[in-house]
């Protein structure tokens, strides 16, 4: 894949996110219970969020690198 195509993807996973963290998705959630991991569902929600957001972020990082080291930049 190329990276124009990798950084197009985690602009849509990004921009995902984003729109799971404002009012028409966030407003869904329950604010205290269900208890994940003892935490409110609302604030697992977030965290869950950056969670997916960092990961996106770390996997098309790892394939920049590799490419560049295929490539012969570093």
């Amino acid at each position: 894949m190329t990276a124009p195509a990798r950084h197009g993807r985690l602009l849509l996973v990004v921009i995902g996110v984003q729109l799971m963290l404002i009012w028409p998705v966030y407003a869904l959630i329950p604010a205290k219970l269900p208890l994940v991991l003892g935490l409110p569902f609302s604030f697992a929600w977030l965290a869950i969020c950056i969670l997916i957001a960092f990961l996106a972020l770390l996997f098309t990082f790892r394939a920049d690198m590799r490419e560049a080291q295929k490539n012969g930049k570093e």
